[in-house]
């Protein structure tokens, strides 16, 4: 059996994460649009972006999206794989961008796992619900993505390899 699975298995439908807040910097949207190319005045040029409809501003989709790895880790998902067990990104069910997050928000995750599936002996699917919400916006949404992870242990650790 997974050790991981069946510690969360008894938590199905409930929340496993509030995250500690995150600062959403300037900084660090920049360093994303280096990295994926995609330079846009609404992301990248406050000045322009002051005149724009959210007076500021705002945070790529994609970037809130490639944070998901970072709150899984907090939610206790296993980072490294051993021998016996893994844990990999399987995909996305859903996402719906309800509200862009502002440069200088503070961003946090509340997860829950909304099932867990197996699909033949030793690999598990894990369906996560995340909602983001700032301090601005309080427990409204900005994004909710529906992740899967899949779990891999036992005697189909081998077959993989």
């Amino acid at each position: 059996m997974s050790y991981f699975i069946d510690t969360i298995r008894d938590r199905v439908g409930q929340e496993i994460l509030l995250s500690s807040w995150l600062d959403v910097t300037q900084q660090d949207v920049d360093q994303f649009s280096d990295l994926t190319r995609d330079w846009d005045y609404m992301h990248n040029d406050p000045g322009w972006a002051a005149q724009g409809p959210w007076g500021g501003t705002i945070a790529h989709g994609f970037f809130l999206l490639s944070l998901l790895s970072y709150f899984h880790g907090q939610a206790g998902f296993p980072i490294v794989a051993t021998d016996d067990q893994y844990v990999v990104n399987y995909g996305l069910d859903r996402v719906r961008f309800l509200e862009p997050v502002k440069i200088g928000d503070r961003l946090r995750a509340r997860m829950r796992i909304a099932s867990i599936d197996q699909r033949k002996p030793g690999r598990e699917l894990v369906h996560t619900a995340t909602a983001y919400e700032t301090e601005r916006r309080g427990d409204q949404p900005h994004m909710i993505a529906d992740m899967l992870m899949l779990c891999v242990y036992g005697d189909a650790t081998r077959e993989a390899r």
